[in-house]
Formats: structure tokens, sequence, C-alpha cells
């Protein structure tokens, strides 16, 4: 890694990357700016970069106009956040990253995922709101279904993209609850967890409980407020 210092233009970049919903106007000069000053910038005969930070490599397709796609944009974010970024900056080393001792609460379905507690400077019951999306950026439901994957075939493929979303998002946490509804494969909270014990040990370590909840009734304080008393207990 070159350096870890990211001056203002650095830190915008990467607060657009890691924004929700994803932005249409984040340009490829910015980005490569960017992932050239943390890391190394190497140019693909036939289009595309080789990126690698921390001896972690991704393959950039190649640019198709100014902007990042929100495909590209999605995957260059999860690679960020395994080699230790946030939309601050490096989460242990940057001056204004996350606290250590950040919680988040998740409230997940195949709708959306609500993540409270992450942002130190908004309301506790205001959570940071991920929905899936297509590789178009269409809002989308993930659907349960049967997939040829490397675990119980709950899941196809393209599910999983949407639960490593949500890990990028998790990265700065250090005690997460989960809090969903449904029953066995159709509980989204019991897949997020076993996604993460499967891809993301370290992080799934940081889990602290998993309750069923009933999501049509809750407000937003109330789920802010189980999530505090499950942390607190």
């Amino acid at each position: 890694m070159t350096s870890t210092h990211l001056n203002g233009h650095h830190r915008k970049t990467l607060a657009r990357i890691f924004a929700h919903p994803a932005g249409h106007n984040v340009e490829w000069h910015d980005v490569l700016s960017l992932l050239g000053h943390v890391g190394t910038v190497t140019d693909r005969h036939g289009g595309g970069h080789d990126v690698t930070i921390a001896g972690e490599t991704i393959r950039l397709g190649a640019q198709n106009g100014h902007d990042m796609t929100p495909g590209d944009m999605r995957d260059l974010r999860s690679f960020l956040a395994r080699s230790g970024f946030t939309d601050a900056g490096m989460a242990d080393g940057e001056p204004d990253a996350p606290a250590a001792h950040t919680n988040c609460t998740v409230l997940i379905d195949h709708h959306e995922a609500r993540l409270f507690g992450l942002d130190a400077s908004a309301a506790p019951s205001q959570p940071r709101v991920l929905k899936p999306e297509d590789a178009d950026g269409a809002i989308r439901r993930v659907e349960h279904k049967q997939g040829q994957d490397d675990h119980d075939g709950g899941h196809g493929l393209e599910e999983d993209a949407w639960y490593e979303r949500i890990a990028a998002e998790l990265q700065p946490a250090q005690r997460i609850v989960v809090l969903s509804d449904g029953k066995g494969r159709s509980n989204a909270g019991s897949y997020l967890t076993a996604y993460l014990k499967r891809r993301h040990a370290a992080l799934a370590a940081r889990v602290i409980a998993v309750q069923r909840v009933d999501i049509g009734h809750l407000s937003d304080g109330e789920v802010a407020a189980m999530g505090r008393d499950l942390l607190a207990a």
C-alpha cells in the first residue's frame, strides 16, 4: 500500500463509493486516483485494471464512459472493506475512522436491511438503509431459491452479492445484533449469520445475538431499543 493518508479529494471519493444508495456520478478518474494512492493500479491489455491493496487484487472491467457503473461500485466497495477501509478511511489508521466500540443492530428481511448505530452523528433510531440492486442499479427483492453454491443450496449466487454488501457495511462494528422474521431458510437474518461464518469468520465472531421478531409491527425506535437491550445483556 502506497499510503493510508487521504487528502480531502480522496476522502470525498471514498465516501461516495461507500454511499447507499450508490451514486451514479462517481468518475473513473477520481476512483483510479484514489486506488493509485492507497495501492497499485496496473492497466490490463485490452482494457480494464488490476488493483492490488495489502496483497489482495481485484480486476476492474474496461471503462465504459466517465462514471463507474453500480456493479463496479458494489465490487469495489466490498474489496475496499476487505482491505480495511470504511467511508472515512482506514478503519485502524485514519483519525476520523469509526470508534472501536461501535455497535450495530441489523434488521433484515428479503426487501432491505436497516443498520442501526453505525453513524455516530445520526439519531439512535435513524438507520442506514440498504436495498438489493441489480447490476443496472434497479431496486429488487432478494428471492429465496435453490442455487448451485458452495453451501446448502438455499440461495443463488446473486443473493450472496447482497449479503456481501451488508458484510462490507458491518466491518466497523465490534458487536452486532441481528433481528429478522421468518423461519428456517426464509429467515434472512439466519442466512446472513451463516454467510458471515462462511466468508467473514472474524466478523461473524462479533455477532452476539440473533433473534426473530415481527418486523411489520416494530418502529425504528423500538428496533434500536431492542438492539440496545440485547447488547447490554
